[in-house]
């Protein structure tokens, strides 16, 4: 996609708006940035979602933030009068659970991320190891020896066949340590990711240091590539793919407000793809961005022109 065609959705004309609208049947939406933001749904979203619904556009919903549970994403759409299955939100530890049960994992897990993220790994029967929890003493961080050695030591039992990696904002040294004796010594320990991002967007006016970075030194320092399962992994779009029935992608449309986590997995997918302004990216960001595949074809200020494009059409 050549930046410079580029257009927003309320600049076609309206043969393009109502040529747009049929050439999609299936939306896929991010959630965070685009359905709601920190401060809570973005405005107009709720009947911007009611009208496509009503339109016959199947929706659901792929979200890289495993700090919700289902329960919670599921009364979030419930307030904006939207009513969603369980196989209509992707979750990122849910794609993990379905994973480790396709290849059959039986060793534990060690996983770095929330208690939310843990607790759906234990409650599909999975060993989960975490920690450390405690700091630990100056007069062992100035012996590295002592240090790996106690990590050494606890690696020995019970066996740990995959190292997960997601949001988890208690993260420390020790923990991406205590990964990387993991991976070192068994060479069959998978290393899987969830949540990528590099930067999480609060509002329009903040964002904090998201896993990405921390999943890249992990991945450095082991020598090992992550597993990607969440957005822009391919491993994500195949399973994406897969659940959805999608045999035609370009009739699917995706929406997100990042460019490498949702217009890039768009792409993985072969879906239309529009950018939301709303979240964590900004237009003159998008129009800098030197990555054609983790471009656009459209762009848009919020859900809220949906409920413009069917005004236009129907003038």
């Amino acid at each position: 996609m050549k930046k410079e065609k580029i257009r927003h959705l309320l600049d076609l004309s309206k043969a393009e708006k109502r040529a747009f609208l049929d050439s999609f049947d299936m939306i896929l939406s991010d959630c965070d940035g685009v359905v709601w933001n920190f401060t809570g749904p973005i405005p107009g979203v709720n009947k911007a979602l009611q009208l496509l619904k009503q339109k016959g556009k199947k929706i659901a919903f792929i979200s890289n933030n495993g700090m919700r549970t289902m329960e919670e994403y599921k009364q979030n759409f419930s307030k904006l009068g939207i009513d969603v299955s369980e196989r209509d939100i992707i979750h990122p530890a849910l794609t993990t659970v379905k994973y480790l049960k396709s290849i059959k994992m039986q060793d534990a897990v060690y996983c770095i991320g929330t208690e939310i993220f843990k607790d759906y790994l234990r409650n599909a029967g999975f060993t989960v190891l975490d920690g450390p929890t405690e700091r630990f003493p100056d007069e062992r961080v100035a012996n590295p020896v002592r240090v790996y050695t106690d990590f050494f030591e606890e690696t020995d039992s019970p066996k740990v066949g995959a190292v997960v990696m997601d949001i988890d904002v208690n993260i420390s040294l020790a923990h991406l340590m205590k990964a990387k004796c993991y991976l070192q010594r068994n060479r069959d320990c998978l290393l899987i990711a969830g949540a990528t991002d590099k930067i999480v967007p609060l509002d329009s006016s903040m964002d904090v240091i998201g896993p990405g970075y921390f999943i890249d030194i992990l991945e450095r320092a082991s020598r090992r590539k992550a597993l990607v399962l969440g957005k822009p992994g391919q491993a994500l779009a195949t399973f994406v793919l897969e659940q959805f029935n999608v045999t035609r992608p370009k009739r699917t449309l995706f929406i997100g407000d990042m460019l490498p986590q949702d217009m890039g997995f768009g792409t993985k997918c072969g879906f239309q793809k529009i950018l939301m302004l709303s979240g964590g990216t900004t237009k003159s960001m998008m129009f800098s961005h030197e990555r054609s595949e983790e471009l656009p074809n459209f762009y848009a200020s919020s859900f809220a022109d949906f409920i413009r494009l069917y005004e236009d059409i129907s003038q």
